[in-house]
Protein backbone atom coordinates (compact mmCIF):
# COMPACT_ATOMS: atom_id res chain seq x y z
CA UNK A 1 0.00 0.00 0.00
CA UNK A 2 1.44 3.81 -0.86
CA UNK A 3 -0.46 5.35 2.05
CA UNK A 4 2.99 5.95 4.29
CA UNK A 5 4.79 7.74 1.37
CA UNK A 6 2.38 10.26 1.45
CA UNK A 7 4.15 13.15 3.62
CA UNK A 8 2.11 14.13 6.09
CA UNK A 9 4.91 16.81 7.31
CA UNK A 10 3.67 19.07 4.87
CA UNK A 11 0.17 20.25 6.17
CA UNK A 12 -0.83 20.70 10.41
CA UNK A 13 -4.32 19.92 11.01
CA UNK A 14 -6.13 21.94 13.89
CA UNK A 15 -9.57 21.87 15.67
CA UNK A 16 -11.79 24.18 13.31
CA UNK A 17 -12.17 28.05 14.35
CA UNK A 18 -14.55 30.81 14.22
CA UNK A 19 -11.34 32.36 12.72
CA UNK A 20 -11.58 30.24 9.96
CA UNK A 21 -14.55 31.59 8.51
CA UNK A 22 -13.31 34.51 6.75
CA UNK A 23 -10.62 31.71 4.96
CA UNK A 24 -13.77 29.45 4.06
CA UNK A 25 -15.69 32.93 2.89
CA UNK A 26 -12.78 32.71 -0.06
CA UNK A 27 -13.82 29.15 -1.30
CA UNK A 28 -17.27 27.99 -0.51
CA UNK A 29 -19.11 30.00 -3.26
CA UNK A 30 -16.18 29.74 -5.86
CA UNK A 31 -18.03 26.79 -8.80
CA UNK A 32 -14.19 26.43 -9.40
CA UNK A 33 -13.64 24.74 -5.88
CA UNK A 34 -17.21 23.19 -4.74
CA UNK A 35 -18.25 22.43 -8.61
CA UNK A 36 -17.59 18.82 -7.32
CA UNK A 37 -19.03 18.74 -4.23
CA UNK A 38 -22.92 18.12 -3.99
CA UNK A 39 -23.40 19.65 -0.34
CA UNK A 40 -22.10 22.81 -1.97
CA UNK A 41 -24.74 23.17 -4.57
CA UNK A 42 -27.98 25.76 -4.00
CA UNK A 43 -27.54 29.10 -2.56
CA UNK A 44 -24.45 31.05 -1.98
CA UNK A 45 -23.77 30.48 1.61
CA UNK A 46 -22.87 34.14 3.95
CA UNK A 47 -21.29 34.98 6.89
CA UNK A 48 -23.33 34.43 8.83
CA UNK A 49 -24.26 30.88 7.31
CA UNK A 50 -20.48 29.95 7.56
CA UNK A 51 -20.37 31.05 11.39
CA UNK A 52 -23.53 29.02 12.01
CA UNK A 53 -21.72 25.83 10.51
CA UNK A 54 -18.71 26.58 12.09
CA UNK A 55 -20.40 27.06 15.80
CA UNK A 56 -22.23 23.56 14.74
CA UNK A 57 -19.47 21.37 13.67
CA UNK A 58 -17.35 22.74 17.25
CA UNK A 59 -20.41 21.79 19.07
CA UNK A 60 -21.44 18.29 17.37
CA UNK A 61 -20.84 14.64 19.20
CA UNK A 62 -20.76 13.47 15.24
CA UNK A 63 -18.81 15.41 13.38
CA UNK A 64 -15.22 16.37 13.73
CA UNK A 65 -13.70 19.08 11.10
CA UNK A 66 -10.32 20.36 11.25
CA UNK A 67 -8.43 23.34 9.64
CA UNK A 68 -5.95 22.12 6.95
CA UNK A 69 -2.53 24.84 7.43
CA UNK A 70 0.93 24.47 5.70
CA UNK A 71 3.12 22.80 8.20
CA UNK A 72 6.23 25.94 7.24
CA UNK A 73 4.30 29.24 7.20
CA UNK A 74 0.69 28.21 8.89
CA UNK A 75 -1.09 29.39 5.87
CA UNK A 76 -4.76 28.26 5.17
CA UNK A 77 -5.22 25.96 2.92
CA UNK A 78 -8.71 24.03 3.25
CA UNK A 79 -10.56 21.72 5.38
CA UNK A 80 -10.69 17.79 5.97
CA UNK A 81 -13.56 16.13 8.53
CA UNK A 82 -15.20 12.80 9.59
CA UNK A 83 -19.33 13.71 9.51
CA UNK A 84 -21.66 11.80 10.84
CA UNK A 85 -19.91 9.41 12.62
CA UNK A 86 -22.26 6.36 14.06
CA UNK A 87 -20.19 5.76 17.08
CA UNK A 88 -21.92 2.45 18.26
CA UNK A 89 -20.16 1.05 14.88
CA UNK A 90 -17.51 3.43 14.83
CA UNK A 91 -18.32 4.69 10.71
CA UNK A 92 -17.57 8.06 9.52
CA UNK A 93 -17.66 10.22 6.51
CA UNK A 94 -14.72 11.40 5.03
CA UNK A 95 -14.91 15.18 3.71
CA UNK A 96 -11.63 16.92 2.18
CA UNK A 97 -11.25 20.62 -0.06
CA UNK A 98 -8.11 22.53 -0.65
CA UNK A 99 -9.38 25.58 -0.92
CA UNK A 100 -7.39 28.09 -2.92
CA UNK A 101 -6.75 26.76 -6.37
CA UNK A 102 -3.47 27.48 -6.78
CA UNK A 103 -2.08 25.04 -4.30
CA UNK A 104 -4.07 22.29 -6.11
CA UNK A 105 -2.06 19.09 -7.24
CA UNK A 106 0.72 20.00 -5.19
CA UNK A 107 0.05 16.74 -2.88
CA UNK A 108 -1.71 18.90 0.18
CA UNK A 109 -4.72 16.99 -0.15
CA UNK A 110 -2.97 13.77 0.19
CA UNK A 111 -1.27 14.46 3.38
CA UNK A 112 -4.28 15.76 4.36
CA UNK A 113 -6.37 13.02 4.44
CA UNK A 114 -3.47 10.93 5.49
CA UNK A 115 -3.24 12.84 8.57
CA UNK A 116 -6.94 12.98 9.12
CA UNK A 117 -6.78 8.93 8.47
CA UNK A 118 -4.48 9.16 11.17
CA UNK A 119 -6.38 10.90 13.62
CA UNK A 120 -9.97 8.70 12.79
CA UNK A 121 -8.22 5.09 12.92
CA UNK A 122 -6.31 6.37 16.34
CA UNK A 123 -7.32 8.49 18.32
CA UNK A 124 -11.00 8.49 17.28
CA UNK A 125 -10.36 4.49 16.77
CA UNK A 126 -13.25 4.32 13.56
CA UNK A 127 -13.78 0.90 11.85
CA UNK A 128 -14.39 2.45 8.81
CA UNK A 129 -14.36 5.53 7.18
CA UNK A 130 -16.26 6.48 3.82
CA UNK A 131 -16.79 8.92 0.90
CA UNK A 132 -18.70 9.78 -1.54
CA UNK A 133 -17.56 11.16 -5.11
CA UNK A 134 -19.07 12.51 -8.33
CA UNK A 135 -18.15 9.44 -11.01
CA UNK A 136 -16.86 12.47 -13.25
CA UNK A 137 -14.70 13.44 -10.82
CA UNK A 138 -11.97 11.26 -12.06
CA UNK A 139 -8.73 13.55 -10.05
CA UNK A 140 -10.97 12.52 -6.64
CA UNK A 141 -11.49 9.15 -7.75
CA UNK A 142 -6.94 8.85 -8.57
CA UNK A 143 -6.39 10.25 -4.85
CA UNK A 144 -8.63 8.28 -3.15
CA UNK A 145 -7.82 5.36 -4.68
CA UNK A 146 -3.91 6.02 -4.31
CA UNK A 147 -4.53 6.80 -0.62
CA UNK A 148 -6.26 3.15 -0.25
CA UNK A 149 -9.76 3.59 -0.16
CA UNK A 150 -11.74 0.41 -2.23
CA UNK A 151 -15.23 1.01 -4.68
CA UNK A 152 -17.70 -0.17 -2.83
CA UNK A 153 -20.39 0.88 -5.57
CA UNK A 154 -21.73 2.88 -7.76
CA UNK A 155 -25.50 5.05 -6.44
CA UNK A 156 -26.66 5.75 -9.73
CA UNK A 157 -28.40 9.12 -10.08
CA UNK A 158 -27.99 9.82 -6.77
CA UNK A 159 -28.03 13.62 -6.60
CA UNK A 160 -29.41 16.27 -8.89
CA UNK A 161 -26.65 18.47 -9.28
CA UNK A 162 -26.04 21.68 -11.86
CA UNK A 163 -28.90 20.74 -13.79
CA UNK A 164 -28.35 16.50 -14.17
CA UNK A 165 -29.12 13.90 -12.20
CA UNK A 166 -25.62 12.46 -11.27
CA UNK A 167 -24.24 9.01 -10.44
CA UNK A 168 -22.15 8.87 -7.00
CA UNK A 169 -19.08 6.45 -6.22
CA UNK A 170 -18.96 4.81 -2.47
CA UNK A 171 -15.20 4.29 -1.50
CA UNK A 172 -13.98 3.35 1.90
CA UNK A 173 -11.53 2.23 4.32
CA UNK A 174 -11.03 -0.07 7.20
CA UNK A 175 -8.83 0.48 10.09
CA UNK A 176 -7.01 -2.50 9.27
CA UNK A 177 -5.90 -1.45 5.76
CA UNK A 178 -4.76 1.67 6.92
CA UNK A 179 -0.37 1.00 7.73
CA UNK A 180 -0.90 3.71 11.30
CA UNK A 181 -3.97 1.85 12.43
CA UNK A 182 -2.46 -1.49 11.67
CA UNK A 183 -1.58 -3.75 15.06
CA UNK A 184 -3.28 -1.20 17.51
Amino acid sequence: MGAPAFDRARVTLRPLSEQDVDHILGWVNDRDVVGNLASFSGKPFTRKDELGYVRAMQASKVDRVYTVLAAGNGRYLGQVGIHQIFWRSRVGRLSAIIGNKSEWGKGYGSAAIASLLDVAFGAEQLHKVWLMVFSTNQRSLRTYSRLGFQVEGTLREEYFHEEAWRDMVRMSMLASEWPTAAGR
